[in-house]
C-alpha cells in the first residue's frame, strides 16, 4: 500500500527511469542506472538520502556544478579562446548528463559506501574514500564493451572524488553544529 509520504519519491523514481528508458545510451549503462535507480524505493536508502537536511542531494547538486564548472572553464582559460553562447551551453550539457550520473549512480555508491565505511570507524574516511574512488573507476569496465577511449571514463572518478570531499566536509560541518548545539 503506497503512504502519502511515498508518493513523490515512488513518482520521481518512475520518471527517471521514464528517461533513462527513452534515452539512447547503450543498453548496458541504462540496465546500471535502473538498478541503482530503483534503489530510492527502499525505506532504508531513501532515509539516508533525506537525512541532514537532504545531505546527499545537496552533494550530488554541487558536485554537478562544480564538475559542470571545472569542465565548461577549462577551454576558457585557453588563451586562444574567448567566452561566448557555445559555452554556456556546453555547460548546461554537461550539467544535465553529469547530474543524471551523479543522481542515479553517484548517491547509491555514496550510500554504499556510508554503510560499509560505518562499521569502521576508525578508518571510516578512509574506507568511505576508497569505495567511492571504486565506483568512481568501475565505469572504465564500460569501455569494454563500447568503442570509447578508456580516458573517458576518467571523468566519474573524478565526479566520485569531489563528491567525497563534498561529502566530507558537510557532514563534518553538521556533525560540528549538533555537537555545538549540544554544549550550548
Amino acid at each position: 500500500m503506497l503512504k502519502v509520504k511515498n508518493i513523490m519519491p515512488n513518482i520521481s523514481v518512475v520518471l527517471v527511469l521514464l528517461i533513462i528508458y527513452v534515452s539512447t545510451i547503450p543498453t548496458y549503462i541504462k540496465l546500471l542506472l535502473a538498478i541503482f535507480s530503483i534503489l530510492f524505493l527502499i525505506p532504508v536508502a531513501r532515509e539516508m538520502i533525506f537525512e541532514n537536511r537532504l545531505r546527499k542531494i545537496k552533494v550530488a547538486f554541487y558536485t554537478s556544478l562544480i564538475f559542470s564548472l571545472g569542465f565548461a572553464v577549462a577551454p576558457i582559460l585557453n588563451p586562444l579562446t574567448s567566452f561566448d553562447v557555445t559555452n554556456v551551453v556546453g555547460f548546461l550539457i554537461v550539467f544535465f548528463f553529469s547530474s543524471i550520473g551523479i543522481y542515479c549512480y553517484g548517491i547509491p555508491a555514496s550510500i554504499i559506501a556510508e554503510l560499509v565505511s560505518k562499521r569502521y570507524f576508525k578508518y571510516r574516511a578512509l574506507v568511505s574514500g576508497i569505495i567511492h574512488i571504486a565506483f568512481g573507476l568501475f565505469t572504465v569496465a564500460f569501455s569494454l564493451f563500447d568503442s570509447l577511449h578508456t580516458s573517458v571514463f576518467i571523468l566519474p572518478t573524478i565526479c566520485s572524488i569531489i563528491f567525497l570531499l563534498i561529502d566530507e566536509i558537510t557532514r563534518r560541518s553538521l556533525i560540528e553544529s549538533h555537537s555545538n548545539l549540544s554544549h550550548s
